[in-house]
């Protein structure tokens, strides 16, 4: 219907959902000519409320402030009508006839973690990434003033990047404040959603940062187990629950789960505000801990050489506890992306049609002449060129500094420490490459109980051809703890070319185990 435009710039398409809010629609902002999403208020009591309709402003305004790559980004916010003759359809008719408020934001695509949820249990390194991320945009969000108060999976958006962005920041805090809000909640509709609803916000008492950690622990109670802490046969039932019962631990309903992650997720399933962990930044850093610590198999803590080891799998890489979005990557002049552990990005869309460039790992470590800062530490930048099998396709496929490129590698190292430079020639790649895996180690050090975690800055960084223009960044402020190894992200042929994939994993082992998983023989 072509006046399905909201206040003569929003034109509405396909309905994306709808909620006890209202409905989310995917539209065209005829202005600045771009796809959004549009949040329109389909609740009469909120239309009605000046109260609620002042919140409503107000909580856009906070939130459009907020700066997260883990929170959707808000546009804009208002009150307005469809275009003369046009209708929304659907059972509330007063939208079609009165002015209704709306919410502008990115139009986000991927799935939501709530239809994670329909399929199998996700890998623990996953669930440990999305709510590390989930945590980041609460820790900012809390920081401004805003309280999400209905955090759940269906409001956590997992794009194609890898990123779990939350939504619908606010929103519920609106229709708590509208002045039919008693009336609603008497008859039994809640503001929030039971299966994941604090006990104060049930219990109508003060709601603040940490009812929204509550609220993450019965996600990750979810996505660990596969359902929600408490899941009454009916509201009643589920509310006492909420407020009354203990949920049992997690690794009661999965078997072998590590104890770090009981200890988290029950902290913040605490009846009591006060004994909850004491901010999301907190839980973001115990859950990077869990990563690494609850990972175990191919290059966990305490792995070693020695061991039959599994080849190095992209879809099931543990997140480097210290792994953080880097805000400033330190570069002259600016002009690089910075990506977040789990992210990925197509080389297409930032270097379009080239088939040859730079990748450079450059570090700081202690010990540089003269600075006083104890003893040198030795670091080595590496390469492997593997296939499916996730091993290299032969020993030449190992690209270091002392091991000799055979022909038709298409990946040749140079410069000097602090910079190793990786020369990647797609056009010169066997057919048979799927990934380009690169590394750094303390090879020489490890044997003088050296490791990683003295090792501070370490990037991975996309650059042009002749490797003067940054296009990617991606690492870490300082090294993992107990590691001599570390892969920093990997180039992935898929089938609509290559892209830069921001996964890690640590490696006590260093150079030797590094090899030894992807297929070198080691003397």
């Amino acid at each position: 219907m072509p006046n399905r435009v909201v206040d003569g710039r929003y034109r509405l398409g396909q309905q994306l959902g709808a909620g006890a809010m209202g409905t989310v629609w995917e539209a065209f902002d005829l202005r600045l000519e771009r796809t959004v999403a549009v949040k329109i208020v389909g609740d009469a009591a909120v239309r009605r409320d000046p109260r609620a309709r002042e919140r409503f402003e107000r909580e856009a305004k906070l939130l459009a402030g907020l700066s997260s790559p883990f929170i959707v980004t808000v546009h804009d916010v208002g009150e307005g009508t469809l275009g003369p003759g046009a209708a929304l359809g659907g059972p509330d008719e007063e939208l079609d006839r009165h002015p209704f408020l709306y919410l502008v934001m990115e139009r986000l695509r991927g799935r939501s973690l709530e239809q994670v949820l329909a399929g199998d249990l996700p890998p623990l390194g996953e669930v440990a990434r999305w709510g590390e991320q989930v945590c980041l945009g609460l820790s900012v969000a809390h920081e401004s003033g805003v309280v999400h108060r209905d955090l759940k999976p269906a409001n956590v958006m997992v794009g194609p990047d890898g990123l779990a962005r939350v939504l619908d920041f606010g929103i519920a805090a609106v229709l708590a404040e509208s002045a039919d809000h008693a009336r609603l909640t008497s008859t039994g509709v809640v503001v929030g959603t039971p299966a994941y609803m604090s006990p104060e916000q049930i219990e109508g008492g003060t709601v603040g940062p940490r009812s929204d950690l509550y609220a993450a622990g019965c996600v990750l109670y979810a996505l660990v187990t596969g359902s929600p802490p408490f899941h009454g046969p009916s509201l009643y039932q589920l509310l006492r629950q909420q407020m009354e019962s203990e949920a049992p631990p997690p690794s009661a309903l999965r078997p072998g789960l590590p104890a770090g992650w009981d200890a988290l997720i029950l902290s913040l399933l605490d009846k009591r505000p006060a004994a909850r962990p004491g901010s999301a930044a907190e839980v973001a850093e115990r859950l990077r801990e869990l990563s690494l610590l609850g990972a175990g198999g191919v290059g966990a803590a305490g792995g070693g050489t020695g061991t039959v080891l599994a080849p190095y799998q992209p879809t099931r890489v543990d997140v480097d506890p210290r792994a953080v979005l880097l805000a400033a990557c330190p570069r002259p002049g600016g002009g690089r992306l910075p990506l977040a552990t789990g992210q990925r990005m197509r080389l297409a869309d930032v270097l379009p049609g080239a088939q040859a460039f730079t990748v450079g790992l450059d570090w700081q470590a202690p010990g540089a002449p003269g600075d006083g800062s104890g003893p040198e530490v030795d670091v080595d930048a590496s390469a492997f060129v593997v296939g499916a099998n996730g091993r290299v396709l032969s020993d030449g496929h190992f690209v270091f500094y002392n091991n000799p490129e055979p022909p038709g590698v298409g990946v040749t190292l140079g410069g000097d420490d602090p910079e190793a430079l990786f020369r990647v020639d797609l056009a010169r790649l066997p057919e048979a490459v799927e990934r380009i895996v690169f590394a750094l180690s303390v090879d020489e050090g490890q044997a003088r109980g050296q490791e990683l975690s003295a090792v501070g800055l370490l990037h991975t960084r996309l650059l042009d051809r002749e490797g003067g223009t940054e296009l990617l960044c991606y690492g870490f402020p300082s090294g993992p703890r107990g590691s001599a190894g570390l892969t920093l992200g990997e180039l992935v042929r898929e089938e609509d070319g290559w892209w830069f994939s921001a996964v890690s994993r640590s490696f006590a082992g260093g150079l030797a185990e590094l090899a030894e998983v992807h297929g070198v023989a080691v003397d």
